[in-house]
C-alpha cells in the first residue's frame, strides 16, 4: 500500500518535531504533513529520554524554546505547568523532554485552519526518487509513503568503544558496556566496584551524576587523549563580546591565537565564545577541506569542551567528585583490554594502566555518517545523497537542500539537525536548530503553495 503526503519528516528527535511544528504553522490548511519515526520516542531522542532529575540542560532555560519568532514558549510553558524555573535556570532535561512533547501533542490538536498532521509510527529503511522530484519511502510497516517534500531529521547513535571487536575477547566482554543508555548498568554495580569511563565528556558527566545520587563508593576513572572535562557555565550569563575573527582571513593557529588573546582580556571567556555563535558558520564555510581536516583533528576537542558546558550545579559536584580523589582523569587512548586476576586491565597508549571492575563507552554520539543508518546507506547507493567529506553528516547547499552524488540539489528534498554539520559545523543545539526549522519550513511552504 502507498500512501500519500505534501511533506514527509524523517526522524524521531528535537529537529524533526521543531521542522513539522513549524510546518504546522506556515503550509495552508490543505496541506498534509507526515512524521515518520517510532512514536514514543518523538521529541526525546537520547538527550531528554532520560528520566533522571539530575541530568540537566546545558543550556538556561531563557534559550529554549522550540521556536525562533517566540523566544518566551519554554517559559510561558514552565509557568502554565506550574515550575518555578526562571529564564536562568538549567531545567532537568525529562522536564524539557516532556515540553517537546506536549508541544507536539498540542499541534495534533489543533482543528481548525491548518495543515493535517499524522504521525507514522515505523521507521524509513529505502527511497526511490520519482518523477516529480518527490521521493517514495520503504517503511519498516510495510507501507510505501509518497511525499512531494521530504526532510532527513536523523540523528546519530552511540560511538563504538574505539577498539576493534576482535581486541574485545570473550573473557572481557561481559564486563563492557556499549552502549549507557540503553542498559540500566548501574543498577547491577556493587558499591565499591572501580569503573573506567572511556570519554571525558557530557556522557560521562551523565553517568556520574547518576553513580553519586545512588551513594556509589568506588574509584571513578575516565579517560581521553587529552583528558578534557566540559568547561562550565556561569551562573548568570555575561554580555556576549563581539569577536575579533573575520572569515576567512587567517590559519586556524593564528585564529585560535587571537580567541586567546581576546579571552584573556575579556572579562570571561564566555563571552568570547557566546559571541561567535551567529557567525560559527560563516567561519566553517570559509575554511578549506584542508583546514577543516586539521581544525577536527587538532582542535575541536578543545572547541567543544569550551564550547559545550555543564550547568554550573553539575559543574560544581564533578569538581567535589575530583577533589575528593573518587574521580581520577587520565589522559591517553585506549589501547587494550584484559582479564588479570579477576578484574579489568586497562592499557592507555603511553600510560601505565589502570585496573577497573567494569569499563563503560562514554565516547558519546557519532558523527553522522552516510553508514550510520539503512535509509542513509540507500540513499547514498541510489546517488540521491553524498557523503561529507569529513563524515560529518551529508552534503546540503546553503538552504540546507540535499545534494546529490552529481553535486546537484534537490529543491524538494532537505536535511536538518547533526546530519548538515558538514555545512554548518554548529547544528546541535536548540537555538541553532531551532532557526534552521524555521527557515527549512519557509522553504517547504513555498513550495507547496507553489503546488
Amino acid at each position: 500500500m502507498t500512501l500519500k503526503t505534501d511533506v514527509a519528516v524523517i526522524g524521531s528527535g528535537l529537529s524533526a518535531v521543531a521542522l513539522t511544528l513549524n510546518l504546522i504553522d506556515q503550509l495552508p490548511p490543505t496541506a498534509k504533513v507526515s512524521l515518520v519515526g517510532k512514536t514514543a520516542a518523538q521529541g526525546r531522542g537520547i538527550a531528554y529520554a532520560t528520566k533522571a532529575e539530575c541530568h540537566l540542560l546545558n543550556v538556561p532555560a531563557g534559550r529554549m524554546s522550540l521556536f525562533a519568532d517566540r523566544p518566551n514558549h519554554f517559559l510561558s510553558w514552565l509557568a502554565e505547568e506550574g515550575y518555578p524555573w526562571s529564564a536562568d535556570d538549567f531545567v532537568p532535561r525529562r522536564i524539557y523532554g516532556n515540553y517537546v512533547r506536549d508541544s507536539l501533542d498540542a499541534a495534533l490538536k489543533r482543528t481548525g485552519n491548518r495543515a493535517a498532521l499524522t504521525l507514522v509510527d515505523a521507521e524509513a529503511l529505502s527511497a526511490e526518487a520519482e518523477q516529480d522530484g518527490g521521493l517514495c519511502f520503504a517503511l519498516s510497516d510495510g507501507t510505501r509513503l509518497s511525499a512531494r517534500a521530504s526532510a532527513l531529521c536523523t540523528g546519530a547513535g552511540t560511538r563504538r568503544l574505539p577498539l576493534p571487536e576482535e581486541a574485545l575477547s570473550p573473557a572481557v566482554r561481559g564486563s563492557v558496556v556499549h552502549d549507557p543508555w540503553a542498559d540500566a548498568w548501574w543498577e547491577r554495580l556493587p558499591a565499591d566496584a572501580d569503573v573506567l569511563f572511556v570519554g571525558t565528556g557530557l556522557t560521562t558527566v551523565d553517568q556520574l551524576l547518576l553513580l553519586k545520587r545512588r551513594g556509589f563508593r568506588g574509584t571513578l576513572h575516565a579517560v581521553s587523549r587529552h583528558g578534557l572535562l566540559p568547561q562550565a557555565h556561569l551562573a548568570h550569563r555575561a554580555d556576549p563580546v563581539e569577536t575579533v575573527l573575520v572569515p576567512g582571513e587567517s590559519e586556524i593557529s593564528a585564529m585560535l591565537a587571537a580567541l586567546r588573546a581576546q579571552a584573556t582580556a575579556a572579562p570571561d571567556w564566555r563571552a568570547v565564545m557566546d559571541g561567535l555563535r551567529h557567525t560559527t558558520h560563516e567561519f566553517w564555510q570559509a575554511l578549506s577541506e584542508a583546514q577543516r581536516s586539521r581544525f577536527l583533528r587538532h582542535a575541536a576537542s578543545f572547541w567543544n569542551v569550551h564550547r559545550h558546558r555543564m550547568a554550573p550545579a553539575v559543574a560544581q559536584e564533578i569538581d567535589d567528585l575530583r577533589r575528593s580523589g573518587q574521580l581520577v582523569i587520565h589522559r591517553g587512548r585506549l589501547e587494550a583490554l584484559r582479564r588479570e586476576d579477576g578484574r579489568l586491565a586497562v592499557d592507555l597508549r603511553g600510560r601505565a594502566s589502570v585496573t577497573a571492575d567494569l569499563v563503560v563507552n562514554c565516547t558519546g554520539l557519532d558523527r553522522c555518517t552516510v553508514s550510520a543508518s539503512p535509509l542513509l546507506k540507500s540513499l547514498s547507493e541510489k546517488g540521491l545523497v553524498r557523503a561529507d567529506p569529513h563524515g560529518l553528516g551529508i552534503a546540503v547547499d546553503d538552504e540546507d537542500s540535499v545534494l546529490a552524488a552529481d553535486d546537484t540539489s534537490n529543491a524538494r528534498f532537505f536535511a536538518l539537525g547533526p546530519l548538515t554539520a558538514g555545512r554548518h559545523w554548529e547544528i546541535t543545539a536548540v537555538p541553532d536548530i531551532r532557526v534552521q526549522a524555521r527557515a527549512v519550513a519557509t522553504r517547504i511552504g513555498a513550495l507547496v503553495a507553489a503546488g
